[in-house]
């Protein structure tokens, strides 16, 4: 048997995953807290209350585009259109306690379960303020490449209950949030979702991504290009109430 020399076993520990230099990595805190100062800082966010997104909503491989409308509103309430001529219009919302969404193609329906814990996380105006509120714990993971660029992965456990793992994968050099891999549960099963944002541009001091493309099930590809991100905006009365029908759910229950 011929000796490993020195040369050999440097070359081989360089070639293990960076998970194993873990007492080198930052922690999962400081990650996160370099992607909130890369965002603009916490301090952009002050006396801010309103917000909207507007572009186009695409599924590539089915030929299909169609228009996207988000409002969001502090603390935790947020509202998405999705209006298209090919399957009609979608709507999806959380006004601060119910979340639910509607569809001409499966009706409407109110979430519960991990589906709510999701979008009650999602609609926080600002979540990564409030991160801490709706995970139990966040780990560095160590180094993995996101298209070439060294991203930390970081793993953050929400709370008993309330979902699987996600992951997210920060830039190590620019500290900007490129992907995240989160699950979906609800009637249809357990779904992977592969989210990967570029495309990052500064407004009014926030930098956030305008270019979303999503992966579900390792398959299915769906794609947001947004156009205009605006602050301080004024949304119309109503948007953010329960629509008449999943109001109706609600008192059957």
């Amino acid at each position: 048997m011929k000796k490993i020399t020195t040369l050999s076993l440097v070359l081989l520990l360089l070639s293990l995953p960076s998970i194993l230099w873990a007492d080198d990595l930052p922690t999962a805190e400081k990650v996160i807290n370099k992607f909130i100062d890369a965002s603009g800082g916490l301090e952009v966010w002050e006396g801010r209350s309103t917000m909207s997104a507007t572009g186009t909503f695409s599924m590539p491989a089915m030929g299909i585009s169609a228009k996207i409308l988000v409002y969001k509103k502090a603390p935790n309430q947020i509202h998405t259109t999705i209006t298209s001529d090919a399957f009609g219009n979608m709507e999806e919302g959380f006004d601060g306690t119910v979340a639910w969404e509607k569809s001409m193609m499966t009706g409407s329906k109110v979430k519960a379960g991990t589906e709510l814990a999701m979008s009650r996380r999602m609609a926080q105006f600002n979540p990564w303020a409030v991160w801490k509120d709706y995970y139990q714990s966040a780990t560095n993971l160590g180094v993995e490449k996101v298209e070439e660029v060294d991203c930390y992965k970081v793993e953050m456990l929400p709370l008993e209950g309330e979902g699987e793992p996600e992951l997210n994968f920060f830039a190590v050099d620019s500290g900007l949030l490129l992907k995240t891999s989160s699950v979906l549960l609800n009637e249809m099963g357990r779904i992977t979702v592969d989210a990967y944002l570029t495309d990052y541009r500064e407004v009014e001091g926030v930098t956030s991504p305008f270019h979303v493309r999503q992966i579900l099930m390792g398959m299915q590809e769906m794609v947001m290009t947004f156009d205009e991100q605006t602050f301080d905006v004024e949304i119309p009365e109503g948007t953010f109430d329960l629509p008449a029908d999943v109001q109706s759910l609600l008192e059957t229950k």
